[in-house]
């Protein structure tokens, strides 16, 4: 494992995929969803056209997994060449707290903020159920607070990662 092109690969495809998730939730997060809302029906069809036929949700949350187990990879790096000691470290621990970050992100983003979207997406569809007034506001807020949740973590995360060596 510490052959130089593997962790080289592990790196590269932990920091280049892990851009591309995190960029793409906070593109949906702060761009598209708001934008969505406030354009009413041609919002639902942007959603639709994102969510179901794109599978923007799909494609971030494989970026999720793919970055989380790319870390994995270099986290068990580290703790094999110090023989644990890494992960006590200020490094380890800021990085340990990142890694926990996202992963309760990627949970968030799987367990209320994807259905919630692609609920939302299928209302709008011709031949999806329709939602009354009181269910699209409910379905709206959950997709809120979880996809701002969600980006919370993730920054969290980012910050934490990019700034543990200097603890």
């Amino acid at each position: 494992m510490d052959q130089p092109a593997v962790l080289f690969l592990l790196r590269a495809i932990h920091i280049g995929v892990g851009a591309f998730w995190i960029g793409g939730v906070l593109l949906v997060t702060f761009y598209l969803l708001p934008a969505a809302q406030a354009t009413g029906i041609g919002g639902g069809q942007l959603l639709q056209e994102i969510m179901l036929r794109r599978r923007a949700p799909a494609h971030l949350i494989w970026a999720g997994w793919v970055t989380i187990l790319a870390g994995v990879g270099l986290y068990m790096r580290n703790m094999a060449t110090s023989h644990g000691a890494w992960a006590r470290s200020p490094m380890g621990i800021g990085m340990s707290i990142g890694a926990l970050a996202a992963f309760l992100g990627l949970m968030i983003q799987m367990i209320v903020a994807g259905p919630a979207a692609r609920r939302m997406a299928l209302a709008g569809a011709p031949d999806g159920a329709p939602l009354s007034d009181a269910e699209r506001a409910g379905i709206a807020r959950r997709l809120r607070i979880g996809t701002l949740t969600a980006t919370l973590l993730l920054l969290i995360s980012l910050v934490t990662m990019a700034t543990a060596r200097y603890y």
